[in-house]
């Protein structure tokens, strides 16, 4: 008869081994690539051996938390560890996590934003602007690796139909960034053209994409990951739209109405909607197409490439019950950031190379 194995415990040498790993893999995890300074390694003869084994729990705690996040629990970890008879390699795993936690710190008060502006006298033409900020009371020097700087553009023309563009490339914008104290500054990232073509309106967005890397200041060498940059979005309508905005409520009011309106009517209409007013717009629609839906779906239909334009939805096409329960959820569930289908970025994948363009 077969007996099953006996599994032999980890030794308290093995164990220690293991909780420093994780530890050295979260503060690694953390810095990136190039994880500035210096990092405990363990070495292949001897590896993270603990001086005070009861240690144990709370240096996989700590592990733990960098992981997550959970920055507070982890500084609180660190206190309670500060206060043991710590060895060397312990104290500087302590100090690998503490480096982690400045870092973030750091990174916290970053306010890093992209705009689009319109260069003046040229109407096609805009900037990419990075505009950014730091919170600190003493200098900053970020330095990352080559950025993902991504764009989205979808035009629709007169009929409905959508047209989507995707664009890539690599900006050295977070290369070598120096902020002073509370002083908001500016870079020009790139000059380009939102072309219209036969659309009646085109609308894009830009996103940029960090990689770690670490961040400076008053002298220290710190790891800097997840650095977040705010998107933006920038949208051009055809001159054949009429200039002056429409009302929120004017399609929901013309799309109630007896008679038959024509795609391009209400299409109009949401594209002279601006961005403060479209959840308004979808308030008020929500009751009529819900209504419509039993009542006259072709209108609905109709409506199909509006209401694609106002909710960035491209999931549901000419479907008169299906925009009625995705505007009732909305409804019921308030304002939303996004919505499914909507304008948003592919992120990248874990096999993806980095873009060979530059952003100039």
């Amino acid at each position: 008869m077969l007996r099953p194995k006996n599994r032999r415990r980890p030794s308290p040498r093995r164990a220690s081994l293991l909780g420093g790993l994780v530890l050295l893999a979260a503060c690694q995890a953390a810095g990136g690539e190039r994880a500035p300074g210096r990092v405990v390694e363990p070495t292949a003869a001897g590896g993270v051996t603990l001086s005070d084994p009861a240690a144990e729990a709370l240096f996989q705690a700590l592990a733990a938390a960098l992981e997550e996040g959970e920055d507070e629990l982890a500084r609180s970890l660190l206190v309670g560890l500060s206060a043991r008879p710590l060895g060397t390699r312990e104290r500087e795993l302590v100090a690998s996590a503490e480096r982690v936690l400045r870092g973030r710190e750091l990174v916290r008060g970053l306010e890093l934003a992209l705009a689009s502006e319109p260069v003046p006298g040229e109407e096609a033409r805009f900037r990419l602007i990075l505009v950014a900020r730091s919170r600190d009371t003493e200098e900053v020097h970020l330095r990352l690796p080559p950025s993902d700087l991504k764009r989205l553009r979808a035009s629709m023309d007169a009929r409905g139909f959508e047209g989507l563009e995707f664009e890539s490339k690599a900006s050295h914008a977070l290369a070598e960034l120096r902020l002073r104290p509370g002083v908001q500054e500016r870079f020009t990232l790139l000059t380009y053209e939102l072309p219209l073509g036969r659309a009646l309106g085109v609308r894009e967005r830009w996103r940029m994409e960090t990689r770690s890397g670490e961040i400076e200041c008053a002298g220290e060498v710190l790891p800097a990951g997840h650095v977040k940059v705010q998107g933006c979005e920038r949208e051009r309508l055809s001159p054949l739209v009429a200039p002056e905005p429409a009302p929120a409520e004017a399609l929901a009011e013309r799309l109630g109405q007896e008679g038959v309106p024509s795609t391009r009517e209400l299409l109009e209409l949401a594209l002279r909607i601006e961005p403060a007013g479209r959840e308004s717009a979808l308030r008020a629609l929500a009751p009529v197409v819900a209504g419509l839906a039993h009542t006259r779906p072709g209108h609905v239909a109709l409506a199909e490439p509006a209401l694609r334009w106002l909710t960035q939805n491209r999931d549901i096409g000419p479907d008169p019950a299906g925009w009625a329960r995705y505007l009732e959820a909305r409804l019921a569930a308030g304002t939303a950031e996004s919505t499914p289908g909507g304008l948003d970025l592919p992120a990248r994948s874990r096999n993806e190379q980095p873009a060979t363009g530059e952003a100039r």
